[in-house]
């Protein structure tokens, strides 16, 4: 849908004049996030594949009064060109885009001998090669500007394996965890901000698809657009803090232990 924006003076909140991509905006974390950096003021353009859900979320934020100006964009970050026509389209739109969260996902589990080759592929192509894609697209736009900031979401559990129906969901988590530190590191001294947010097992879903092998109607995605209000924004205070703060570890639970991102530590 085409960008909405309220011709009435808004209050203004800390994110005022700044635009957020939120790719994965439309469910789940990623709409618990849009919301919340629409209430900071922020002009905010939710990115997803699910067009019902990006309506809805979009509406949310435009009912809040607080943000000037909200954007649906239809993206596949499975796709190239679909992840460059986001970075294109969001910059052509806004003028400029500051923050890019990546909080699209997929849930894969079971035992290890029932995932297939596809079903890795299926899960590493939204979960570890999407915020890739994304980061990308995004990354000449924020380099040239000097500024930005991309944080990558990834669940905290999953960076301390424990699990053995999750070793493919989890392996895709960690690979995503040392990617976002690697990206951190060469971008050091540019002006752009990288940083992890790790969710916990009690917070959010990242994304609302799900493929299980040998659990028979263990996991389903959900199929009502209204599965649920948008989460609290307690849930990413952290975030929205690491946002004026800026910093590589966010938790979205500040009471727990960082996870370590050390492959070699034995938990």
């Amino acid at each position: 849908m085409p960008a909405v924006v309220d011709d009435q003076p808004l209050p203004r909140g800390a994110l005022s004049g700044k635009v957020a991509v939120v790719v994965g905006g439309a469910s789940g974390i990623g709409r618990t996030a849009a919301n919340a950096l629409a209430r900071q003021g922020a002009r905010v353009v939710v990115a997803d594949f699910d067009a019902a859900r990006m309506e809805r979320t979009v509406e949310e934020i435009l009912r809040l009064g607080s943000s000037d100006a909200a954007l649906a964009l239809h993206t596949d970050v499975r796709n190239d060109n679909s992840a460059r026509s986001l970075a294109t389209d969001a910059i052509k739109a806004t003028g400029q885009v500051d923050i890019l969260i990546n909080m699209a996902g997929v849930l894969l589990k079971g035992p290890l001998d029932r995932i297939k080759p596809g079903d890795w592929k299926w899960m590493l192509d939204t979960n570890l090669l999407g915020p890739v894609r994304a980061a990308l697209a995004f990354l000449p736009h924020m380099t040239e500007r000097g500024s930005g900031h991309i944080i990558n979401t990834v669940n905290a559990d999953a960076l301390t394996p424990h699990d053995p129906l999750s070793i493919a969901y989890d392996t895709g988590q960690v690979a995503l965890a040392s990617f976002t530190r690697s990206l951190e590191s060469a971008l050091k001294g540019t002006g752009v901000s990288v940083s992890l947010y790790c969710i916990g097992s009690a917070g959010p879903r990242i994304g609302q698809n799900t493929r299980s092998r040998g659990l028979g109607r263990l996991l389903h995605p959900s199929e009502n657009i209204d599965e649920a209000a948008a989460g609290p924004d307690q849930l990413v205070d952290s975030l929205i803090d690491a946002l004026h703060n800026p910093r590589f570890m966010i938790l979205a639970d500040p009471s727990t232990p960082a996870p370590s991102l050390d492959p070699l530590t034995v938990q």
